[in-house]
């Protein structure tokens, strides 16, 4: 999928484009932030800068940008690629943060690109914190994902009972005998967000030393 991504999205422009100015409701709320450059399989260079926190009362700010100058973004598939298509942007604003450890995982939607298809779409991005400097034990990582947003609100029924109300009934599963046991809901959301996937399903791509720094704050 990240192939994918990265060859219909993911191309930015060279330029930086400044994240949306972010009022904190304090510091002391989870954050996860990062301003550096990678590159992937190809040998070219992308850039990327995020930043999210917790606000003390639960909801998450920040967002990211993220910048590719080697790739045409043709927001047409029609138009002739010129001289503007040359590079690609994507900025999503952020509404959720996980954090576990040294890692951590935001999820948002697309608010602005110069490819218009990405717009409105899900973005997840994950990070790994290892360390700073050229003796940590570790190189920083990163991932991320782009995801269609969920599908509509039909909802499956009995057409000859018109009190069935179908699948929109939901119920919590739980363990009878584990008073502690959260449970599970029946009707979990579609939604691609920050508790989507488990940390182990992530394949992680490397951030050379020198080429930025990711900062995890449980």
């Amino acid at each position: 999928m990240n192939r994918i991504i990265v060859g219909a999205i993911m191309a930015l422009l060279v330029v930086t484009l400044a994240l949306p100015a972010l009022t904190f409701a304090g510091n002391d709320g989870p954050s996860a932030t990062g301003n550096f450059q990678f590159t992937l399989e190809d040998g070219q260079t992308r850039f990327l800068e995020f930043n999210a926190r917790q606000q003390n009362n639960g909801r998450v700010v920040g967002g990211m940008t993220f910048s590719d100058p080697n790739v045409v973004a043709v927001g047409d598939p029609d138009a002739t690629p010129g001289p503007n298509n040359t590079g690609a942007l994507v900025q999503a604003n952020f509404d959720c943060l996980k954090i576990t450890g040294n890692r951590a995982v935001m999820s948002g939607v697309i608010s602005q690109s110069n490819i218009l298809s990405a717009i409105g779409l899900r973005i997840l991005l994950v990070v790994e914190d290892n360390g700073e400097g050229i003796n940590a034990p570790s190189t920083d990582k990163l991932t991320w994902g782009i995801y269609q947003p969920s599908g509509g609100a039909w909802i499956p029924k009995d057409a000859e009972r018109e009190d069935d109300n179908g699948a929109g009934l939901s119920w919590l599963a739980t363990d009878f005998e584990r008073t502690d046991d959260v449970g599970v809901p029946s009707n979990q959301s579609k939604i691609i967000g920050c508790q989507s996937f488990s940390l182990g399903a992530y394949s992680f791509v490397d951030v050379a030393h020198g080429g930025g720094n990711i900062q995890v704050q449980p």
